[in-house]
């Protein structure tokens, strides 16, 4: 997922090579900002310096950029054997032979740049004569490549110096887009900053946040525990983001190791397995108490492999279906859904589904409420690991991530959906941060940086009020 920006680099939100238009739906969705956990991984030069050679790690996604940097960097012709024994069965596209000339053309490729952990990371490279770009890459649980994104490096982003700014650029953007920051200190609810329609907007992964409140409910009535094992099966295996389908079937993991994949890496067959052991209408319990004015428009839920089969599977031909069912027709329709293995070319996911309701749907204060609620149940003894699944990944820029001293996070993405939900709190303050954008067409919003910038913008902007 994340077409990177010059000053952005983390887990993906789509998955592209070169120029194709291929992409996987619900990503884990970062802002692509430096984590506290891909910081510590990063080895930077300025660009006004000599290109200096970095080191890649010597992980499994390291391994796969280094090889693919050697490829780029001479002219032993490749075969397409050679390639496929570094890209998964799944990967949306492959690179071709050619695709490989076209780069090399421009050799000797330097990389300035590396950021990631052990299955995402990215490499800045650049070239006297071919320019400069970001290669993204993500690996699946065997080491292969399960996506690319190759983008030409961006100047860096010039933040806006005030929320006045700040609103003109959000109201710039290509696709409909709202951001809000709302301070929530001690019960407050204060709106500081506010552009865009904050009516019910598609929000892909964010749903997830609802799905963590149902597992701490459930273990908070004793019904479930944070140690206990769910089993993966074919039956709950979803598509990527997330490592869990390539787990084998029968591999038994805890709950909180589950609940902790699922937001931090957006893991949807984690999302799957959760919603299957606390049960669908639990989920759907979960959505009034906290906080969604409209609990409708996502009754039924749909697991994740449904969005899947229901948007994409047979060429998309239950979209009108489900657009146009009633709950009970809608609930009739997932119960008819296949089991086993979902097996969906990645040549599919080009059109947006959401517009026949195929996605999960909220507004900025429903992610609001959502987060606020998360936080109260972890102040609870059972729901105390709350806290700590939503900061794994708290998608913070570098230099908000030094000034809050927590941080928590969950995105989403989907076909032309990008979303984001930050709780974030400097000592005894906190404030909630949300950014949701849909376009009819996927291209709209393929660049989630030019999304992404506007929120690490109102982060330093309230930094700067909190300290004036």
């Amino acid at each position: 997922m994340k077409l990177e920006h010059a000053r952005r680099k983390g887990r993906p939100l789509t998955l592209v090579a070169l120029a194709s238009a291929a992409v996987f739906a619900l990503a884990a969705c970062t802002s692509g900002s430096d984590s506290a956990q891909t910081s510590e991984n990063s080895t930077t030069s300025s660009a006004s310096d000599t290109p200096a050679t970095v080191t890649i790690p010597d992980s499994s996604v390291g391994k796969q950029i280094t090889w693919l940097l050697g490829a780029f960097n001479t002219s032993t012709p490749l075969t397409q054997e050679e390639i496929a024994e570094h890209f998964g069965p799944t990967a949306p596209v492959v690179l071709t032979p050619p695709d490989f000339d076209s780069i090399r053309a421009g050799q000797p490729w330097t990389p300035v740049n590396y950021t990631g952990g052990d299955t995402d990371g990215t490499v800045s490279i650049t070239s006297a004569t071919g320019g400069a770009f970001d290669i993204n890459v993500v690996v699946d649980g065997n080491g292969l490549v399960l996506g690319m994104a190759i983008t030409p490096a961006k100047d860096d982003h010039v933040p806006a110096a005030s929320w006045q700014e700040l609103e003109t650029a959000v109201k710039a953007l290509p696709a409909p887009t709202n951001l809000t920051v709302t301070e929530v200190t001690g019960g407050k609810n204060a709106e500081v900053f506010g552009v865009g329609d904050t009516s019910p907007q598609p929000t892909g992964s964010t749903i997830k946040l609802y799905v963590l409140g149902a597992v701490a409910t459930a273990v908070e009535n004793g019904t479930l525990s944070w140690d206990q094992k769910l089993t993966v099966t074919d039956d709950l295996k979803s598509m990527p983001g997330g490592t869990m389908q390539d787990l084998p079937s029968g591999t038994e993991v805890t709950v909180r190791e589950t609940a902790g994949k699922m937001i931090s890496i957006s893991d949807n067959t984690a999302t799957d397995m959760l919603i299957a052991a606390v049960g669908r209408e639990q989920v759907e319990a979960e959505f009034t108490p906290m906080g969604m004015a409209d609990p409708s428009l996502n009754i039924p839920l749909k697991p994740t492999r449904a969005l899947f089969q229901l948007g994409w599977g047979n060429d998309g031909a239950q979209r009108v279906a489900w657009r146009d069912g009633t709950p009970d027709e809608r609930r009739a329709i997932l119960a008819a859904l296949p089991g086993g293995l979902v097996d969906i070319p990645v040549s599919a996911f080009t059109t947006p589904a959401w517009p026949f309701d195929i996605d999960w749907f909220a507004s900025p204060a429903d992610l609001r409420a959502a987060l606020v609620s998360l936080q109260e149940m972890a102040k609870t003894e059972t729901g105390a690991p709350v806290r700590d699944i939503l900061a794994e990944d708290p998608a913070l820029s570098e230099e908000s991530a030094k000034w809050f001293t927590y941080g928590g996070f969950k995105g989403g993405s989907s076909i032309g959906v990008l979303a984001g939900a930050y709780y974030v709190e400097h000592e005894d303050r906190a404030w909630v941060v949300t950014m949701q954008t849909h376009g009819d067409e996927a291209a709209l919003v393929a660049d989630p940086a030019l999304y992404f910038d506007p929120v690490d913008d109102a982060m330093l902007l309230v930094q700067k009020d909190a300290t004036s």
